[in-house]
Formats: C-alpha cells, structure tokens, sequence
C-alpha cells in the first residue's frame, strides 16, 4: 500500500476525413466509436473526455443518431467532458485568424445544442503547436489546450515536470496547455493494462497533484489494425477499466476542466513551434515544410486563400455562411500531407478538398456576378512563390497557369461539376521507399523488421508482398510536376516506354523553364505564353527556336482554345518531336464508368491503360460517374502517347499501389528549314455530355 496519488485524463479525439468513404465511416464505427462508447455506460465510475470533429457529428446525426442520444446521457451524468476544436479539423495555423474563431466557434455553438453543455478546451489538429495561436484560441472563448510533451522536453522539463497544466500568453491573451504523455501513447492499448497502471504507480506522489493526460487518436481503440481484436474480442479495455476502478484509492480518473478547477497552475510556460515527434520526423520538423515538398499540397491551400478572398467579399450574411462552411470543409487537414497514412497520397481526399473550395467558390462568383457571362482575369502571385500565376474565370470553368513553371496549368476546374481534372500527383522519392528496395533485398534474414513510426511493426513478410504484386516496377520518379500544357521536344525515335519509364532524352529546354507573358481581357481572356529556347538535335549544335502559346477562353463557355507557333530560327533544318503534355485526373484508374475515348479505335480503354495512337484528330475522357466529358481536338493530326501515374506509398494497411492521373500525349513530328513556323490549334472541351 501507498499514500502515493495521481491523476489521469483519459481523453480521445476521433476524425474523418472530408470526403473519406461512407464504408470506413461505417466500419470505424462499428469497432471503434460504438463499441467504446457501450462500454464506458458500464462504467460510470471512469471519467473520460472526447473530441469527436465536426465531419463525424454530421454524421452521427444523420446515420447514427442514437449515439447521439448516448453521448448526451454520458455528459449529462458528469462522465464525460466534450472537447472542442475546429469543425473541419483544419491545420490551424494554416489559417487565417477569422477562420480558425469562426471554426472553433461553430464547434461550440454545435455542441452546446446537440450535446447541452459548454466546450472550455479544444484539440488542435494533429497537435500542431505554433506559438501566435494562443491568441485566436483565446478570442474563440477557449480555455485550454493539449499537446505533446515533446514540447515541454525541448524547453528542458523532464517527464516528472510535465504533470499538470501551465499557461501561455501571447499579446496579453491566456491560455492553459496540458502536455500528452508520449509514454503512455505508447502503453495504451498496445501494451498490457497492468504495465500502464505500473508506470502510473511510479509516477505517483504524496502531494498527489501531478497530472497524466493520455490524449490520442480514438481509432487505435478498435480500427487500427489487429486492435479490435486486442481491445475489444480480447478484454483489453474492460480489464484496464477494471484496473482503473480497483486502484481509484490513489488513482483517480479525471476530466480537464476538473484538473482546472481543482490544482492550481504549474506556472508560466513559452512552447516551441512543434508536434508529436512523428509528425516531426516526417514533415522535417516543421508541419509548413509538406507545402514546400509537395507542390500539390501547396497548390490546394493556396486555391483556399484564393477563393476566400472572394467568399470574404459576399455581403449578405446567410450566403456568405453558406459559402464559408464550404470553405472551412476545404481546409480540413488529411489531404494537405503524408505520413505514415495515405493522407495527400488519396486522390479522393484531395478531389473532396477542390470540391468543397469550388463549391464555396461558384456561391461567391454568383453573388459578385449576379448578370449575365462574366470573365475575371487575376495576374498575381497565387502561389505565394515570388512570381505571378494566371488565374482565369467564368461561370464554367476555373483555369490556372503559371509562366514561370513552363506556362503549366495547374488547375482547371470544371465549375457545374465541382470537380478539378487537373488534380494530380508527382511521382517522387520517400524515406519508406529506401527501406522497402533494402528489406526486399535482404534474403538472408527472413526474421527482420522494422518499426513503424506508431510503434507496430512492418514484417519481412508484410514488404514481400510489394515483390508478390510487382510494384517494385512502380517505383519510378519523376523529373518535374505532373502538370497540364508541358512543351516537349524529342528525338524523333524516342519512344512511348522510355517517356513513361523516364528515361528518355529531353532535347528542349522548355520544361517547366520561364515563359514571357502578356494578358488581355476585353470580349475574351487571351495568355500568351513565349519561350526563346534551344532544341539539340543528335549530334548538331543546338538550334534556336521560338516557340509561342496562346490561351484564349470566352465568358460562360467552357472550351479554350490553344494556339500554338513554333518557329526555327536556327541555321539550319530542324527534325524533332513536339509532344504537349496533358495530365488528367478522374479518380478512378480502372474503373468501367471512365474511359478514353477517340475517331480511333482504342483497344483498352479504361484511364489506367497504356498505348499509341497515330493519325489522330481528336481524343477525350469520359466520366460517366460525374457526368463529365473532357476532349482535345487538333487541327492537325496527332500521334498520342498515353500512360497512368500509379504511386506507391505507405498506409495504415501496409504499401499500396495508387492510381493518381493520366498522362496524354500528342506528339508532332516536325521539319522546319531556317526560319520557317508551324501552327497548331487545339480545343479542349469539358461540358456535361448529351
């Protein structure tokens, strides 16, 4: 026996996704969130608190609206305290100020509702800690936060130290924190109960005041893999409750806001910026650094800062809240990054994120265009990269480009579908890939492993698979980002394997290299993009070449047209291969619904196939799914290239294989004497077929 006591906070924060799939909704609650639910009724002696995200409340409420009707029971009994958080469970710092209080706001206005009692702390998605939030967490009414120990250590406390609650302050707002006990993420629930209990023993004082928070994902208590069997089929849970109750003479379980009440504070504390320590081997220690290594990631939250210019200009306040919900779905965090889940790697999530920002976005161009066709043209710095993007649009489509990365485009949005086709992804190295080529390799021992960043274990035997499935061949990276309106120049034997394979000889100099602009906008949009570059021909001195593009779209039409001028201003005979690169995103690689489709037969239609065409005047994707029809016509006959971007990458169920977009490629053979031009227009069409 001792006289020894603590305190323990058992908090849970539960999430989806923006545009996760209705099965894992279904199946994460059924092992998950039902279950832990049904057995802390049993147990009305153990205090816990929850976050659940504002994605999951909606739906709750509109499929399971009974567990509901439990979580108001267990609130209204003293049992559980509710936390808070932004709705869509954004990166908050990522923000703007007014959306992170508007967020937090519309997460306590929801609970004191549905659920009847106040929200006093919040959790910050994936417990990314930067020092300035204290302020706008403070102004959304909030009391108190938690986040790693981590935090805590690299300002010099010791695990002892970090036992209670300090405060921050930033520009004279308070704010409490509570550090999360790595050690017992990583007792609970892999480890026997008896062993969490133990640590907790040894962390016990005669004051009695320190405080242990174990706060963490909800899903490793049923859905994680292997863990409904632990904690549910086998007992796991109900034994530690079990052990909870039996040792409550000096282990008492405890909510936040009774630690608050109850204990005084630890004092004064200034917090690194940071997160978990996973999350900081796999951002490079710093959560911004996913928008500087994926490009894409980028691209996304910069659209969000675009539109919301435009949702901030709507003056009536029903539909401005309309659109801002649209907007706030848009920064929900999963898409925006990767780790060891799929994250940016799911080209679903990254569809729901454009979906939900084009969504927010048409509301805002409906009520600041209330007549008739309409044409915006923005010249300025979208990408915050220290150069400016194009950005063109109507009431149909959303186009952007940028001059100084080949003039690319990087997005087009289908408006009447909320859908961006140009949503894609780039093949490129990362950290697990080095450890699949080294365990694939190692035949001698068949026992060895290595440990995942959540401490479960990846198995020689799990990474043989990828060998089983091929994927090994998947593994390839690409030059340059997998973007639209790409100028190619080739040998004229280059084929259409090594282009996909990436090892072909790019002759050209134009590949996401500065292109020379000029804007107008008068009855139509008109981008004229121009390069003065070379093109090496085998084994003669490179020749100078002109090559220009212009982009031509009309108010309330979705086609655009491209004109193309190329002209040799060498010396001597140019023969060469122009390719222009498309890429294109429609979800669902093998799926019968999308296809290719062309005055040519096509032998395998489906996106994820691979071939050549020639002598072709026209090629289009049909989305039957979404009901959209997207096609390239050319005045002059094309040869077409066409290949899938598959990635591998890791997830909560191992290494898979992902389709991302499709490559299309029409090419030219071209022989031009000295100061000689050839022209080319295409029409690229996307509209509602029939």
């Amino acid at each position: 026996m001792t006289d020894n006591k603590i305190n323990f906070v058992l908090s849970l924060h539960n999430h989806q996704p923006v545009g996760n799939f209705p099965h894992v909704f279904e199946e994460t609650f059924e092992k998950a969130y039902k279950p832990f639910i049904n057995e802390l009724l049993q147990h009305p002696e153990i205090k816990v608190t929850l976050h659940y995200t504002g994605i999951l409340y909606e739906w709750f409420l509109k499929e399971r609206p009974e567990f509901m009707d439990l979580l108001r029971k267990l609130v209204a009994r003293g049992q559980v305290e509710i936390m808070g958080g932004g709705f869509y469970e954004p990166v908050l710092p990522v923000i703007p100020d007014e959306d992170k209080i508007g967020q937090i706001k519309k997460m306590s206005d929801f609970v004191r509702l549905h659920l009847g009692t106040e929200v006093r702390g919040i959790w910050l998605a994936e417990r990314i800690w930067e020092p300035n939030l204290t302020k706008a967490i403070a102004e959304a009414g909030i009391e108190y936060i938690v986040v790693d120990d981590a935090h805590f250590k690299k300002v010099g406390f010791s695990q002892e130290d970090s036992t209670g609650y300090f405060v921050t302050e930033e520009q004279g707002k308070k704010l409490k924190i509570f550090p999360i006990s790595e050690k017992l993420r990583y007792l609970i629930p892999f480890k026997e109960p008896e062993k969490t209990i133990s640590y907790m023993r040894k962390m016990a004082t005669p004051e009695g005041d320190r405080i242990l928070v174990l706060a963490d994902d909800g899903e490793k208590l049923g859905s994680w893999p292997d863990t409904y069997k632990a904690v549910y089929q086998d007992g796991w849970l109900i034994r530690f409750f079990e052990l909870l109750k039996e040792n409550s003479s000096w282990l008492s379980t405890v909510n936040f806001s009774e630690c608050m009440d109850n204990f005084p504070s630890k004092g004064t504390i200034y917090l690194p910026t940071g997160s978990y320590r996973e999350m900081m081997e796999w951002s490079g220690g710093f959560w911004r650094n996913f928008l500087v290594r994926y490009p894409e990631s980028n691209q996304m939250h910069k659209r969000m800062l675009f539109v919301r210019k435009k949702v901030y200009q709507i003056s009536d306040p029903q539909i401005r809240s309309q659109a801002l919900d649209y907007l706030w779905a848009g920064q929900c965090n999963c898409a925006y990054w990767h780790g060891v889940f799929g994250g940016l790697y799911l080209n679903f999530l990254r569809s729901a994120i454009y979906k939900s920002l084009i969504s927010a976005q048409v509301i805002a161009e409906k009520q600041l265009y209330p007549g008739g066709d309409w044409l915006e043209v923005a010249q300025e710095d979208i990408l915050y990269d220290g150069h400016d993007e194009i950005a063109v649009n109507n009431s149909e489509i959303g186009m952007y480009i940028s001059p100084f990365n080949g003039g690319s485009m990087f997005g087009l949005d289908y408006k009447p579908g909320a859908f961006n086709v140009l949503d894609t992804l780039t093949r490129r190295p990362e950290n697990y890939h080095k450890s699949i080529f080294e365990l694939l390799n190692d035949t001698k021992n068949d026992n060895c492993h290595q440990e995942d960043s959540h401490g479960g274990v990846k198995t020689i035997h799990e990474l043989v698979k990828v060998k089983e499935k091929g994927l090994e061949e998947y593994l390839i990276y690409d030059r340059y980002q997998r973007v639209s309106l790409i100028d190619h120049f080739f040998n004229l034997d280059e084929t259409l394997e090594n282009f996909k394979k990436g090892e072909y000889i790019e002759t050209g100099n134009f590949v996401m290299k500065p292109y020379e602009v000029s804007v107008s906008n008068n009855d139509e949009a008109v981008i004229t993009l121009s390069r003065k570059g070379k093109v090496k021909q085998h084994e003669e001195q490179s020749k100078n070449i002109y090559l220009e593009k212009k982009i031509k779209v009309n108010p309330g039409n979705s086609k655009v047209k491209i004109k193309y001028l190329i002209k040799n201003n060498g010396e001597s005979e140019l023969n060469t291969r122009f390719g222009i690169e498309f890429n294109f995103s429609f979800l669902g690689g093998y799926a019968p619904d999308r296809y290719y489709y062309s005055d040519r037969v096509i032998e395998s239609q489906h996106l994820a196939s691979t071939g050549e065409m020639k002598e072709v005047d026209i090629i289009g994707i049909k989305d039957e799914w979404q009901n959209i029809d997207l096609s390239l016509s050319f005045n002059q006959n094309a040869g077409i290239w066409r290949f899938p971007i598959e990635t591998i990458s890791q997830s909560e169920d191992g290494i898979e294989r992902s389709y991302q977009n499709s490559v299309l490629m029409p090419y030219w053979d071209l022989k031009l004497m000295p100061g000689e031009e050839w022209q080319l227009e295409i029409d690229k069409e996307i509209n509602r077929p029939g």
